[in-house]
């Protein structure tokens, strides 16, 4: 006998505006919204474009909020409690402002882990991490950032 998992109740339309306060947090930036999508219960995909130096996507998975971006993916749940939504919140317009960065981690071309980092101080502090199991082969490893400082995604212009 399979247990039965009882998911919470979720208020997509909370998720929807949600997706919507970053879409109108960011309008120089396309944005496409997907309330049907498949395989996920809503999806957000922001693609490359002037503004933001590599796609980003986002979504809802029965009570997890996602953000995908280069080698990165972290979700958040449950979705239902306002501290985890602020928390996705606030990670993903740090990505699209530039303000936080992803650090990706290669064993050859193959990604083994990525960080999300926001500054702190006069460093950077890991906020959240993906990684894949890996074996330590002899491949040396190495490192891509991922940031959106080419320019202010809110205004279209360089970051000061």
């Amino acid at each position: 006998m399979t247990p039965h998992v009882v998911t919470p109740h979720v208020d997509k339309e909370a998720v929807v505006q949600l997706f919507e306060k970053i879409r109108t947090s960011f309008p120089n930036l396309e944005m496409r919204l997907d309330a049907e999508p498949r395989g996920v219960d809503l999806a957000m995909d922001i693609p490359q474009q002037h503004g933001l130096s590599f796609p980003v996507h986002v979504s809802l998975q029965g009570d997890e909020l996602h953000l995908e971006a280069g080698a990165f993916w972290l979700e958040w749940f449950p979705c239902s409690e306002k501290f985890i939504s602020d928390t996705f919140l606030n990670a993903v317009t740090g990505v699209l402002s530039g303000r936080f960065r992803i650090v990706e981690y290669y064993r050859g071309d193959k990604a083994i882990k990525s960080e999300l980092q926001e500054p702190r101080d006069d460093d950077w502090k890991t906020i959240g991490t993906w990684s894949c199991l890996h074996l330590p082969f002899p491949l040396r490893k190495t490192m891509k950032i991922l940031h959106n400082a080419q320019q202010d995604a809110r205004t279209n212009r360089a970051p000061r």
